[in-house]
């Protein structure tokens, strides 16, 4: 697992390059010109080594709280960043950074999979999740960490990474009984 993470997080900071970064964020616009490969990249760039910092100490803390597995997690981040990739195209964002809807999801995939374990205290995970979403989402809680990666905090991409870690944790397991037929 260490070694994915090093080297995921060593790939994320070179998409901190400039030119790397403006070639590979999830930009609106660009989408009506065939650059479909910015649904994935877009939520591995970010705005400063704050959000990157950020968020890959996220990563960390998921990934040894949930104690993760590499081929799982690598399949959960491209799905999870597709979807984010995608659904952002319906929302007001032109420019998107950041792999917090991604955190999310992963947080909201692993939390479901402890409860299906039968670890009913990953309910309370679940629903702090839930009320932070709801509390953000609604406009009641000012969202500081804005001015520390000077970029607006994508809301969005937290709802549609949580829904999508979700539906992941619900439909793998039948995916994989499909398989075995």
């Amino acid at each position: 697992m260490y070694k994915f993470l090093i080297a995921f997080s060593l790939i994320l900071a070179v998409f901190m390059i400039p030119s790397l970064a403006e070639a590979l964020r999830w930009q609106h616009d660009l989408m009506a010109s065939h650059q479909w490969w910015r649904l994935l990249t877009g939520n591995f760039t970010h705005t400063n080594t704050y959000h990157l910092g950020m968020n890959l100490a996220g990563l960390w803390v998921i990934c040894h709280l949930f104690q993760a597995k590499v081929k799982p997690l690598a399949s959960a981040i491209v799905i999870l960043s597709i979807a984010i990739g995608v659904g952002l195209l319906f929302t007001d964002t032109n420019i998107y950074y950041g792999l917090s809807g991604v955190l999310h999801g992963l947080f909201a995939m692993y939390a479901y999979q402890e409860i299906a374990a039968g670890k009913r205290s990953s309910w309370f995970l679940l629903a702090g999740l839930a009320i932070k979403l709801t509390a953000e989402n609604s406009g009641l809680v000012s969202i500081s960490t804005a001015e520390l990666i000077n970029a607006r905090v994508s809301t969005e991409s937290h709802l549609i990474g949580s829904i999508t870690g979700l539906a992941i944790a619900l439909l793998a397991p039948k995916i994989l009984k499909l398989r075995k037929l």
